[in-house]
């Protein structure tokens, strides 16, 4: 391939990931698209702005969201439960070849059970048995009885 051929090849290449850079930036409709703005942006500061845009842009959402927290906590709480159970999930990787011909390969990929997610669940909904610092049970909290028992009175 020649000097010039291959410039231009990359000149292309660099400006179609400049439009998709900014129809990420500019096309966020939904939720579904903002995340996966989140999981294509590296840059930290580049994801806070998205998010910021997102909800200047949808302020009914985030107020609606503001004054129903029991939602966002429903969603969370469905989703470290998904996590701890583990499953799967279908995956499409998308490839053009030289021609032009798009092809999609669909994978079924296989999750496994998540322990620490199912710890964090299970100390959430059932604080009494799945505690990290359990209560002692107050009948064994007096040990004086034993203690005289064991020593005597004087002791």
């Amino acid at each position: 391939m020649n000097v010039k051929r291959k410039q231009a090849i990359d000149t292309l290449s660099a400006a179609v990931s400049n439009i998709n850079d900014v129809k990420i930036q500019t096309d966020i409709q939904s939720l579904g698209e903002l995340s996966e703005a989140f999981i294509n942006t590296s840059d930290k500061a580049e994801r806070k702005k998205l998010a910021t845009d997102y909800k200047k842009r949808h302020k009914e959402l985030q107020d609606f969201l503001d004054d129903n927290p029991e939602l966002v906590n429903s969603e969370v709480e469905r989703a470290l439960l998904a996590a701890a159970l583990g499953g799967e999930y279908a995956e499409e990787e998308v490839r053009v070849d030289a021609r032009g011909r798009k092809t999609i390969r669909r994978r079924v990929k296989k999750v496994a059970p998540n322990p620490s997610a199912a710890l964090s669940y299970l100390q959430n909904k059932d604080k009494e048995n799945w505690s990290p610092n359990p209560k002692a049970d107050p009948e064994l909290e007096d040990t004086s009885e034993i203690e005289e028992d064991i020593y005597g009175k004087d002791n």
